[in-house]
């Protein structure tokens, strides 16, 4: 595996500022856009959406050839300073080959996603060099408040991007590294790509939704054999939604990750934290220096996300 290029922190996200709305994965609910963009207006922002963003083609948010256009499109208009994307589902991986990294890096921008999104991240850390976030989409218009002002305050650069997150930590000790991950399918379906996630040195951190233990079990040994488990540094568990099983009731999600993290990590395991497919869905850097200290429980980024105004 290659080096990663340089990580290079897009401009912040101040308000007055343009940011594109697109949806590269599945189709949006016009309910939850509505509110979601109107959201983003009342907090300062001026909005704009994407041509084909209301489009439909069976479970992707039309054609490939459109929400790559869209995408596309708003990178390359001057006036937009970041895109937020509207929602996951599946698709983003179908458009990210016909990407080109040099055309990115010269006008970076913050791009904010999770759940399927987890690919256009990983994408940008390791073949552009960017650092985004991970964080809420417009999908959920039941976003805790916490979450929408921690976003917010990521995307503008402010101070409170670097308070703590709290979970329980699993296992004790304290590691810095910079800090990758995101939806455990994604993350382990990136193998093999150009942007296979590289845990070298790294924070990995994991989330996911709708995984029976066993598929998270089969999950895992997959980042175990590839080596991924072996070279981060910690791993930080975020929520796990709706992966318990019907049919092994007494097994659950938590119970295989502690199990196969224990005996694989020798770094520190911190669990339970807020981020993840759930409305409290705090946002984190991608890609930048955290702090994971499993005493504490506690996970903490060191720098922001977006290049510091002087």
């Amino acid at each position: 595996m290659g080096e990663e290029p340089r990580l290079l922190p897009p401009p912040p996200l101040v308000p007055g500022s343009t940011l594109g709305v697109c949806a590269p994965a599945g189709p949006v609910n016009d309910e939850a856009l509505a509110e979601g963009i109107g959201w983003l207006e009342n907090s300062g922002y001026v909005v704009r959406c994407a041509r084909h963003l209301r489009a439909r083609r069976s479970y992707l948010a039309g054609s490939d050839e459109e929400r790559l256009a869209d995408l596309l499109e708003l990178w390359r208009a001057p006036e937009v300073r970041g895109i937020v994307l509207a929602r996951g589902g599946y698709g983003v991986s179908r458009i990210l080959r016909h990407l080109d990294p040099s055309e990115l890096r010269r006008t970076p921008k913050l791009v904010v996603g999770y759940s399927d999104a987890t690919s256009f991240l990983l994408y940008l850390r390791r073949c552009v060099g960017l650092a985004a976030v991970h964080g809420p989409m417009l999908e959920r218009p039941d976003m805790s408040t916490e979450a929408r002002a921690r976003l917010l305050a990521l995307m503008r650069g402010e101070a409170a991007a670097l308070e703590p997150l709290k979970g329980s930590g699993l296992t004790g000790g304290r590691t810095r590294g910079a800090l990758v991950g995101g939806d455990l399918t994604l993350v382990a379906s990136s193998l093999g790509t150009p942007w296979e996630i590289d845990t070298r040195g790294a924070i990995l951190f994991l989330e996911d939704v709708c995984e029976e233990p066993y598929a998270i079990d089969r999950l895992l040994v997959q980042l175990r054999e590839a080596g991924k488990l072996r070279d981060a540094v910690g791993v930080a568990i975020g929520q796990l939604v709706d992966c318990e099983s019907e049919r092994y009731p007494e097994t659950g999600a938590r119970d295989v990750l502690r199990d196969l993290l224990a005996t694989e990590m020798e770094g520190p395991i911190v669990e339970d934290l807020p981020f993840g497919h759930t409305p409290d869905n705090r946002a984190l850097g991608f890609g930048v220096q955290a702090e994971l200290d499993g005493t504490q429980g506690t996970l903490t980024l060191l720098e922001q996300v977006v290049e510091e105004i002087a």
